[in-house]
């Protein structure tokens, strides 16, 4: 239906006065202390004299207005959603200008329309800076970094220097990790067309025959083959390379986690790319020299002059006992460390274990003390009598390599008493998803990460003096010089040495909350 123009005139003057600042409000301005109503926007148009930025004189969108109109519609790019940002209705709108031929009324709707396009530049500057979600206390536990851009001069700035785009794309977090993320979103973005689509994969042991028929669609439908009917050789490469792209073992074999990361959709994926970005605008900026943790990847990565120079693979909490993401500074290394049990590892599992093997606790080096840490004998403690009510005994276990701990653990301040140590059960390191502890990080190669950690430290101590206190059996604390930064953070994407995207499995399950919050309303 054809509208005459003075009603199209009223339409489009009705929804930027009233809807358009009603949908603001709904996704977030208001609430946040950047945004005032629309008194930013004014007050730049107050110091900029009231010259427009994005309008022509003859009130049709300038250059740059055009740009910008295209920023938002690749705001995908980004990580975020074009209809954050309103393009289709600013866009209907730029265009429908021209077939308004009163002077006066188009120059009306130009202007609002110039004042709203600049309250997204305010909007988008904050979104990619700062992140979209208001409160991140539901996402997340770790201290969220301050906005502190002072939007109305750097919007200023960026006029001053006829770089608008550049200022706004500069406002991005500075961190590697998610520089290299959007420009593999980029890439991603340019070669995939987004949907939901999606095919069902069963593992293989289900149906072979039926697994691997639905594989073979689920890889054309995320272009990693161009035909279905492809060679088995070429579809296994195919496979072998999805499976690496999701942190999974290359084997070919579609078991549970190789059917479930085929069985989403292209859609799923680059969601999980934007809700990695957004968790980056909150963190804040890191030291040049840490040890990071992701939990998603089960992997510890060592930092010096923010160039990677060691990794290694870890074991993090359970799902019933998640490892929390913490920001702290390592205090110091212990060699042939105790294993102080928690009371709730000595009820729940030791005591199950003593009740049903005598011999359990000695061979497994535990020892038991009172309350008052008066050592108990082992043949004195009647085991069918205890419970978690009236169980008042403290269980310690001897260092040495059946130790929990293993040979060294590393400790640094946080409320949730984890830390990093050895261990003695290997095998779970050569599993793709290592959630198995209670909580603390289990790291392969704990020994080797100590002797680096020292060496950085310039300590006296070195990877010589663990070994002669775990030969000598004496628990030794090495005091560090340098208190190195520990991050452990919860990011489900990331990207590998040459650029390319890698989805970790969401162990935690801790994306849905986040996915609803940031495209519930998307379109």
């Amino acid at each position: 239906m054809k509208y005459p123009l003075n009603l199209l005139t009223i339409l489009l003057f009705l929804f930027l006065s009233l809807g358009f600042r009603n949908d603001f409000y709904r996704f977030g301005i208001k609430s946040n202390p950047v945004f005032s109503d629309t008194s930013l926007v004014d007050s730049f148009y107050t110091l900029n004299h009231n010259k427009y930025i994005w309008i022509n004189k003859e009130q049709k969108l300038n250059e740059k207005g055009d740009s910008f109109l295209e920023f938002i519609k690749n705001a995908r790019y980004y990580g975020l959603e074009p209809e954050y940002y309103y393009y289709k209705k600013l866009k209907s709108i730029s265009e429908q200008l021209s077939e308004i031929n009163d002077k006066q009324k188009r120059r009306n709707i130009a202007e609002k329309l110039e004042k709203k396009l600049s309250l997204n530049y305010f909007q988008m500057g904050k979104d990619l800076n700062y992140g979209r979600v208001d409160s991140v206390k539901i996402f997340t536990r770790l201290e969220r970094k301050k906005f502190s851009i002072d939007l109305l001069k750097y919007f200023q700035d960026a006029v001053k220097n006829d770089s608008l785009l550049k200022y706004l794309t500069d406002l991005q977090p500075k961190q590697t990790e998610y520089r290299n993320l959007q420009k593999a979103l980029v890439k991603y973005l340019d070669k995939t067309v987004l949907s939901e689509e999606k095919i069902k994969v069963d593992p293989y042991r289900s149906d072979s025959v039926r697994s691997y028929d639905q594989a073979r669609k689920a890889l054309f439908l995320h272009q990693y083959i161009s035909d279905e009917k492809i060679s088995d050789t070429l579809f296994l490469e195919a496979l072998r390379k999805f499976q690496y792209d999701h942190g999974l073992s290359s084997d070919g074999i579609i078991g549970k986690y190789t059917a479930r990361a085929l069985s989403k959709s292209t859609l799923d994926y680059y969601r999980d790319v934007a809700m990695s970005m957004e968790r980056w605008r909150w963190k804040i900026p890191r030291e040049k020299d840490f040890l990071y943790v992701n939990i998603p990847s089960y992997q510890l990565k060592f930092y010096i002059n923010n160039k990677l120079h060691n990794v290694y693979r870890v074991v993090v909490g359970k799902r019933s006992k998640k490892t929390p993401e913490v920001y702290s500074k390592l205090n110091y290394l212990v060699a042939y460390p105790y294993w102080h049990v928690p009371r709730s590892i000595s009820v729940n599992e030791i005591l199950v274990k003593a009740k049903k093997d005598p011999e359990y606790m000695t061979r497994n080096h535990y020892e038991v003390f009172t309350k008052s840490l008066q050592p108990v004998n082992l043949k004195n403690v009647k085991w069918d009598t205890l419970n978690r009510e009236n169980f008042n005994y403290y269980i310690r276990q001897k260092g040495g390599y059946s130790n929990a701990l293993g040979l060294v653990k590393f400790i640094f301040k946080n409320k949730y008493s984890i830390y990093l140590h050895d261990t003695p059960t290997k095998y779970h390191f050569k599993r793709d998803i290592r959630a198995y502890s209670h909580g603390c990080i289990r790291v392969q190669n704990a020994i080797d990460l100590a002797d680096r950690v020292l060496k950085y430290d310039e300590n006296e101590y070195n990877k010589d003096s663990i070994e002669v206190y775990v030969k000598r059996k004496i628990e030794k604390k090495i005091e560090l010089n340098k208190h190195l930064p520990v991050y452990i953070q919860y990011i489900t994407c990331d990207t590998d040495a040459d650029g390319n995207l890698i989805f970790w499995y969401d162990i935690y399950n801790r994306d849905k909350k986040l996915k609803e919050t940031l495209f519930s309303s998307s379109k």
